[in-house]
């Protein structure tokens, strides 16, 4: 991989510490890409988290301050050349780095044992460190949909995609003629080279999804805008929640939290063919393109689960069934 990095000269455009988008007013000038006058804007997790540090190092730019560092993979799928080297715990170590082959190995091993039935456990900041604003990734995408969990979402989204450059907007708008006014997509991401749309709404977390009560009708009305998308582009929307997983398990699955909520919201998903992501599942879902198939575990290749009856969530422990039960991804996968 070499020692050069493309960015090292100006870090302020490095892809592991920040994500730029243009912007765009309706989801056809997405389509069409028609830019706004806007322009190109930049967002940046590790900017609001303060968890990198610069370095004047010759060879590595950036280093993580451990202290602060949530665990959220942004520069580990902002990084273009993989070389930032994770821990088994899934804690960035070294950045600018060429990660060995038994490296590798060790890491593919590690990401192998994800969706398998457990949650993925991510390392929190020490509890000694009381200044820090998030305390984990859990607790980071919480809070401040906008900001937080709507850009964390699209740097995964733009990772997960098997489209080298796919493109990528916050805020798209909608004109929903079956409301009295318009709305957004919190996130867009369109493959231009394999013609896919997937758009994602974005929730802090279960509690506060459900006490609001929008969820159900947003997503409706959104299939009514995309169903004027070209036919020739595959389409497919989700909801991405954050905060923490056990919230969004079945209430017929040990260790769930929701009770009947979470049978209200089941009960929505299979009426309307709605799915979802966790937050956590898209993060791990990004460890396993990383180190175990780039085009296995790609947004492309869930295409078939997403729009699948059958199923109607991931969670980091596995996919959900319409049923109430948790699966194996790979055995979903091989279900299509």
């Amino acid at each position: 991989m070499g020692k050069f990095c493309l960015y090292a000269d100006n870090q302020l455009d490095a892809p592991c510490a920040y994500l730029q988008m243009y912007k765009y007013s309706y989801l056809a000038n997405f389509i069409e890409d028609e830019k706004h006058c806007k322009g190109k804007s930049s967002h940046s997790i590790p900017l609001l988290v303060s968890c990198l540090k610069k370095s004047e190092d010759a060879v590595s730019r950036f280093s993580v301050k451990d202290e602060c560092c949530i665990n959220c993979m942004f520069c580990v799928f902002g990084c273009v050349g993989n070389r930032i080297l994770l821990s088994n715990r899934f804690h960035p170590q070294k950045f600018c780095y060429d990660i060995t082959s038994e490296e590798l190995s060790d890491l593919e091993q590690t990401a192998l044992k994800l969706f398998k039935g457990s949650f993925i456990q991510l390392p929190k900041v020490p509890i000694s460190q009381l200044s820090v604003k998030y305390k984990s990734f859990e607790a980071f995408t919480a809070v401040d949909e906008t900001k937080n969990i709507a850009v964390w979402t699209a740097n995964a989204m733009k990772f997960l995609s098997s489209s080298l450059e796919p493109r990528l907007s916050l805020e798209v708008g909608l004109r929903i003629y079956q409301r009295d006014r318009g709305g957004r997509l919190d996130v867009s991401l369109l493959n231009t080279r394999d013609k896919f749309l997937f758009v994602a709404e974005t929730k802090v977390d279960f509690n506060h999804m459900m006490a609001e009560g929008r969820y159900e009708s947003q997503m409706i009305a959104y299939e009514t805008e995309l169903e004027h998308v070209d036919d020739g582009i595959k389409r497919a929307k989700f909801l991405v929640i954050g905060g923490r997983e056990c919230d969004l398990l079945p209430s017929s699955v040990k260790g769930s939290t929701s009770g009947p909520r979470a049978d209200l919201f089941y009960s929505v998903l299979r009426n309307h063919d709605l799915f979802f992501f966790s937050a956590n599942a898209l993060l791990a879902l990004g460890l396993q393109k990383l180190y175990i198939s780039i085009n296995d575990y790609s947004l492309e290749s869930l295409y078939p689960i997403i729009k699948n009856h059958r199923f109607i969530g991931l969670l980091s422990s596995g996919v959900v069934t319409a049923d109430g039960e948790i699966i194996a991804l790979d055995k979903a996968l091989r279900m299509n």
